[in-house]
């Protein structure tokens, strides 16, 4: 182990750890959350749907969600984790130049989003108060901030010397991301709504759980 590599491999695995932990917080408060939700449907409810934290009705859809509180502490957990790992591999990285400090930009965005969501909800009264700007302000900044982590990570992560597939497929993903988020605003109305949003969503859990096993397998390459 040479000690330069010795000197990244903390950080970096830090990094790991957290955006496996990422990815797992958001499914996993998702899942529980949509399993308490009478009706919930993963094609045509958004996700956010589920943290709304009263009975009520949001664009025609009735919402009841016993367990928004765990919605919610899992966006918040999100955010911790998420900006935790930009900032760790940031300390892994030998250069930190003008792709890192976008990359860095758009994780602390899309945390910031995250932290927004689970405190301004999208129900009635949000509607009526006003509030519900604030939630789409952080609905913007999470989705899109999150799909240009994805899509600067192959430029800001080089210097780690991950696979050759990891930049072209961190563009492709985040360009679906970016595409789906899209098509929900200004497309026809021929594939649900809660579908297209989760594909502007998941696009990020997927490069998180990516990011995380190449990162993980660089590790164990270097203890070696």
């Amino acid at each position: 182990m040479t000690t330069e590599s010795a000197a990244t491999l903390q950080p970096a695995t830090v990094a790991a750890w957290c955006w496996l932990g990422t990815a797992a917080a958001y499914l996993v408060a998702e899942t529980i959350a949509a399993s308490a939700f009478p009706g919930y449907s993963y094609l045509t409810n958004f996700i956010s749907d589920l943290g709304i934290p009263y009975p009520t009705d949001s664009g025609g859809r009735p919402i009841e969600s016993p367990l928004a509180a765990v919605m919610n502490g899992g966006f918040v957990v999100q955010a911790l984790l998420f900006a935790s790992a930009a900032i760790a591999i940031g300390r892994a990285l030998p250069v930190r130049g003008i792709a890192y400090a976008v990359f860095l930009a758009a994780a602390l965005a899309d945390a910031t989003g995250l932290v927004l969501i689970a405190i301004f909800h999208s129900g009635a009264r949000e509607v009526e108060n006003g509030l519900i700007l604030w939630h789409m302000i952080g609905a913007g900044l999470s989705i899109l901030g999150g799909n240009l982590v994805v899509m600067s990570s192959g430029f800001a992560l080089r210097p780690l010397g991950l696979p050759r597939f990891y930049r072209p497929a961190g563009i492709a993903l985040g360009l679906f991301g970016l595409a789906s988020i899209s098509w929900l605003m200004v497309g026809p109305k021929i594939i649900p709504d809660g579908l297209v949003e989760r594909a502007s969503v998941y696009t990020i859990t997927v490069w998180e759980l990516i990011t995380a096993t190449l990162l993980l397998r660089r590790a164990r390459r270097v203890r070696d």
